[in-house]
């Protein structure tokens, strides 16, 4: 099952998307209201094909540290979104509730792995790269070596626990993404970025190109940033 780390997004940002040096020092030389999308955006995007199959797609968000992605064409062009919600709602079909209808624990993780040590101690070891999931600990193992450990493994901490990777199907991504998402160019201003968000109730809009090809993402938290760095010097 996909780990709890995916909290804040790559590709598409989750709560929020790090508003960085870089981005800071893009926007201090321009008054608030001159801000536009391309000032704003995070432009290092993870995008999906849509023949990717949905658990290829869930393992690269996963390793992505992102909780959702664009979906795009054969031409590179927005096609869609795929995002958490669409793989717990898979998981909430009948097929998913009835394997997991024995569980007694709450859902783990997919990358978690059972390791018995000499003395006869069970302890529950994270497969991810370290520093992917915000509850690994660094342990110092019997033999002197030093191993990744949960230290929750049990934790519920995003919607992302409960989605079996190993179980999800071959099924392309462009049968079970979100389609037609909110999209803006790149020179869409601040408070119409806003607005959208507002009149919409979503935290994300997807930059795109003329061709329609994504070229960035801009979330909520990026506004909300930049009303907070406002004429500060960096």
């Amino acid at each position: 099952m996909l780990a709890a780390p995916l909290l804040p997004l790559r590709g598409i940002p989750a709560a929020g998307s790090g508003f960085c040096a870089e981005k800071i020092m893009r926007t201090s030389n321009k008054p608030l209201m001159e801000l536009t999308a391309s000032d704003l955006m995070t432009r290092d995007l993870v995008v999906l094909p849509r023949e990717m199959s949905l658990r290829q797609a869930a393992r690269l968000l996963l390793q992505s540290q992102i909780s959702g992605a664009p979906v795009v064409d054969a031409a590179g062009k927005i096609a869609g979104v795929l995002s958490a919600m669409d793989f717990v709602r898979l998981s909430r079909e009948p097929g998913a509730a009835a394997r997991s209808a024995g569980d007694t624990l709450p859902a783990t993780c997919s990358f978690q792995v059972k390791h018995r040590d000499p003395d006869g101690a069970v302890v529950t070891l994270c497969t991810l790269p370290p520093g992917v999931c915000s509850i690994q600990v660094e342990q110092r193992g019997p033999d002197g070596k030093t191993r990744t450990v949960c230290s929750e493994p049990h934790a519920v901490m995003a919607d992302w626990q409960i989605v079996q990777v190993d179980d999800l199907p071959e099924t392309a991504v462009g049968r079970c993404m979100t389609a037609d998402p909110v999209t803006v160019g790149a020179d869409v201003g601040i408070c119409e970025l806003a607005r959208m968000m507002v009149d919409g109730h979503i935290h994300r809009l997807i930059v795109v190109d003329e061709q329609r090809r994504p070229v960035g993402i801009v979330s909520s938290t990026d506004i909300l940033a930049a009303v907070a760095y406002a004429g500060r010097e960096t």
